[in-house]
């Protein structure tokens, strides 16, 4: 695979990326966590949350894995990665999941980093259509996936903006899940929904699964329907599942999307990230008492 090297400047200084090279991991034995990003709706910072959640598990010293499920490969480029190289090669999660390649041969690395990106394209529709045919399709991704438990501390899933059966296939392996949601209209509502769907998920694949905190997102603290979304959405959920501090609306994701690295890396100052910092702080004591659990069960 070719290899590009891409230079930014940022607030926080010049970032130097070496991108582009298809490296196997160095296997180690640890117990992978798996977390999945997801909301029904798009457009609600999912990716956005996806890649700085990662990012910020790997400044934490953690080892981490994004894969991408959402065919329009939006963690992919924002990781820096060209979209046509990884659509015309055929490495890529489509072909994982077809049985062309193992998943170890697509692994893209952010630098020299322990930021990793399994990525996408758009021909996971397709695969997405073959598994749905399948018995067993539901387990497709956990099976795909057994080559690289244990090389990482942490797999990120980006799941599409939908209930396909890749999101079924995330959210049966995870361990945590992530709700982003966009404090627009109706967005209280959808939420409802998704943990409805969450619910179900729960019932027939997977027990374990903890809903984390929802996040809400692009808040705009003097925007009066904002104002009243948020406080919708505390009405109705905050029984179910807490309410994270929201996220500020900023520039600083677009332009970190646009130069192809996380916000929390390119970007040192700013309220948004601040938030986003104390989330992956949350997730990282849901991880150690886990691990400490673990530990004290032998």
């Amino acid at each position: 695979m070719a290899r590009t090297v891409k230079t930014t400047s940022t607030s926080s200084g010049t970032l130097v990326e070496d991108r582009g090279a298809a490296v196997t991991a160095s296997p180690v034995s640890k117990r992978t966590f798996h977390l999945a990003v997801t909301n029904l709706k798009g457009g609600v910072a999912k990716t956005t949350t996806a890649v700085n959640v990662a990012w910020g598990l790997v400044d934490a010293g953690m080892s981490c894995l994004v894969v991408d499920l959402d065919m329009q490969a939006n963690a992919t480029s924002d990781l820096g990665f060209d979209i046509s190289e990884v659509r015309d090669n055929g490495l890529n999660m489509a072909s994982v999941l077809r049985g062309q390649c193992d998943i170890e041969s697509i692994l893209l690395q952010y630098g020299d980093t322990g930021l990793w990106v399994a990525p996408s394209s758009k021909a996971l529709t397709d695969a997405e259509r073959m598994l749905s045919s399948e018995i067993g399709g539901e387990k497709r991704l956990s099976q795909k996936l057994s080559a690289v438990q244990g090389r990482f501390d942490v797999i990120i899933f980006d799941c599409g903006p939908n209930l396909n059966l890749l999101t079924i296939n995330a959210l049966s392996i995870a361990d945590y899940l992530i709700i982003p949601v966009q404090t627009e209209y109706l967005a209280a509502h959808g939420t409802l929904s998704l943990l409805d769907t969450v619910a179900q998920v729960r019932d027939n694949y997977n027990p374990g699964l903890t809903i984390l905190p929802i996040l809400p997102t692009m808040y705009t603290a003097k925007n009066s329907q904002e104002q009243a979304t948020l406080g919708e959405l505390n009405r109705l959920v905050s029984d179910l599942v807490p309410i994270f501090e929201p996220v500020p609306r900023a520039t600083v994701f677009s332009k970190a999307s646009a130069a192809g690295h996380p916000a929390l890396r390119a970007s040192a100052r700013s309220k948004a990230v601040a938030t986003y910092r104390d989330y992956v702080k949350l997730i990282l004591k849901h991880i150690r008492a886990a691990q400490a659990a673990q530990a004290k069960a032998g």
